[in-house]
């Protein structure tokens, strides 16, 4: 279950604070280097491979010299609703609930700019 580890703990803190504290939009290349700390940290966790083949996805679209808005969109919104179910999944408890929902949000907010 994500959050069930430090890695997993300090990378939802440190896109949460990427996020909140970057007035500028965030470049591909910010978030490739995210979507790889994500994969590191998801590593060998069965319970995630749909997950870290979205991500994957994503970060090959975003590395496209032409890159597919729309696609994108989709995995982002794809991954929002991802992060806001294992959120409010029945055996979800801490604190990095409430950072799953508010990644939820950003996802949401950053895949409807990406046009």
């Amino acid at each position: 279950m994500l959050g069930s580890n430090q890695w997993e703990a300090s990378m939802l803190d440190n896109t949460l604070a990427m996020f909140r504290n970057n007035s500028q939009p965030i470049s591909s290349d910010q978030g490739i280097m995210l979507i790889d700390g994500w994969l590191q940290a998801l590593q060998g966790d069965p319970n995630m491979n749909q997950l870290t083949g979205q991500l994957t996805e994503l970060r090959t679209a975003l590395q496209d010299t032409s890159p597919d808005t729309v696609y994108i969109r989709q995995l982002m919104g794809s991954l929002a609703d991802k992060a806001q179910a294992i959120a409010e999944d029945e055996n979800a408890e801490g604190t990095w609930t409430g950072g799953l929902e508010s990644l939820s949000k950003i996802l949401r907010h950053y895949g409807d700019q990406a046009s």
